[in-house]
């Protein structure tokens, strides 16, 4: 079922609820005025005929005419009986008794009693009189408050139907008007291919619901855009880095296949050949461990952060032999106690490459400062180096992009990729801040625990 018959069907159902309880609540309340006039009015016939009979010496001949006059109308299927205090009927004769006497010991004890058999409505009253007490009894049929109770039925029912009729036209025309938009939205997103994903959803209600929603879309469009665009930057970048050394692989493989070398020569070629199997197994390291971060869940724990900083230090200093570091910490009297939520392969991966690059980048001796904070742990690496252009701070996280005084410098542009990616896992921050020919100081913030 579609949406716009669903909105429409409960529309309709809970209107018809709603309209059910309104005309049941009306029909009830109708019906409960006209017995109570009907029997009020039978209440009235009982002691107008007790007046007739037993208290004629109570009234002045005036109010006795009166009660005459009221004698007459009778009520649709009227019975009046009265009784006296044995059960016995009097001035009114009877071959039997009509009611029974359980129900004149009631009128007795109550004084007055009301009931309904199917159609017909009784009334009792305890008629007290100067002459005795006595028990009278009064029944009729209601067929006014019937015939009218019928008639509002069938109008209540004619208008229920005509209502919901009226309902369900209103329903399908609304929810067409209300779904009009996401129609839109349908036809735009029909249009949007891969070559075409800079296409945007004009948002013309930007604060009800389905202006949220199209911008939210929009947004999704955007971040696909961005990721197809990467993704293609991604592969043309990994192909180019790729080729560079199979070509010199292809390169020295056909020198050492074209003539025959003496045993120095092929050293050397294959001493090349070492080097760009190398230079790849480093790429496709790096890749690997780059498209795992997306891909597979890596779990964080408590990490010492004092154990931390010499891990990093020690493998830093022994695969950077000359590496000359200068470690500052803030506040080491926090330094022993501090934890902080990490997987420590993948942060010591991260700090290993933002050392390597300092060092790399300058030549010359860097300074690590740890500062401890209450929520985090901020580690600031600075480098005096060649610096980056402030264009280009936002963009040295992209996979394999390099900046323009850096392509003479070894490297092949996935180290700050995979930091960014590994504190972003880490639900932390990456900032950078630079200056050309004066060196890049590069803040990673991981909370504390």
């Amino acid at each position: 079922m579609k949406l716009k018959s669903r909105l429409s069907l409960v529309f309709t159902v809970l209107f018809a609820v709603l309209l059910i309880f309104v005309l049941t609540s009306i029909y009830l309340i109708v019906k409960r005025d006209w017995r109570n006039n009907f029997l009020k009015q039978l209440e009235d016939r009982a002691y107008t005929v007790g007046h007739n009979y037993l208290a004629q010496d109570n009234f002045t001949k005036l109010e006795f005419d009166q009660v005459l006059k009221k004698l007459p109308r009778t009520l649709p299927k009227e019975t009046i009986r009265i009784y006296n205090l044995n059960f016995q009927p009097v001035f009114i004769k009877d071959s039997s008794t009509t009611w029974n006497r359980k129900t004149l010991q009631k009128v007795v004890k109550n004084k007055i009693i009301y009931y309904q058999q199917g159609d017909i409505y009784v009334v009792g009253i305890y008629y007290v009189d100067n002459s005795g007490d006595y028990i009278v009894m009064a029944e009729a049929q209601n067929k006014l408050g019937e015939k009218s109770l019928k008639e509002l039925r069938e109008t209540m029912i004619y208008c229920f139907l005509i209502a919901i009729l009226i309902t369900v036209l209103l329903g399908h025309w609304f929810s067409g008007v209300s779904l009009r938009p996401i129609d839109r939205i349908n036809k735009y997103m029909n249009k949007i291919q891969a070559k075409s994903l800079n296409t945007r959803i004009p948002v013309k209600r930007k604060r009800d619901e389905i202006g949220i929603l199209t911008q939210s879309i929009n947004n999704l469009l955007e971040r696909l855009q961005e990721s197809f665009d990467s993704q293609q930057a991604f592969v043309s970048h990994a192909s180019h880095e790729l080729k560079t050394p199979i070509t010199s692989l292809i390169g020295n493989t056909e020198i050492a296949l074209g003539k025959t070398r003496t045993p120095e020569d092929y050293q050397d070629i294959l001493k090349g050949v070492l080097r760009d199997s190398l230079h790849m197994n480093n790429i496709i390291s790096d890749l690997l461990t780059f498209d795992q971060l997306d891909h597979r869940n890596y779990p964080l724990e408590a990490v010492s952060l004092e154990t931390f900083i010499w891990k990093v230090t020690d493998y830093s200093s022994k695969t950077i032999p000359d590496l000359k570091f200068n470690i500052n910490i803030q506040n080491p009297e926090y330094f022993q106690e501090t934890y902080i939520n990490a997987n420590s392969n993948l942060l010591e991966l991260a700090l290993t490459n933002i050392i390597s690059n300092a060092h790399k980048f300058s030549g010359k001796e860097i300074l690590i400062l740890i500062s401890i904070e209450d929520t985090f742990v901020q580690f600031s690496i600075t480098d005096y180096g060649i610096g980056i252009n402030a264009e280009e701070l936002d963009k040295i996280t992209m996979p394999f992009y390099r900046s323009a005084n850096a392509y003479g410098i070894k490297g092949f542009g996935l180290g700050l990729s995979l930091c960014a990616k590994i504190i972003k896992l880490h639900q932390g921050n990456l900032k950078f801040l630079s200056k050309i020919n004066e060196g890049t100081t590069v803040t990673v913030e991981v909370p504390v625990i």
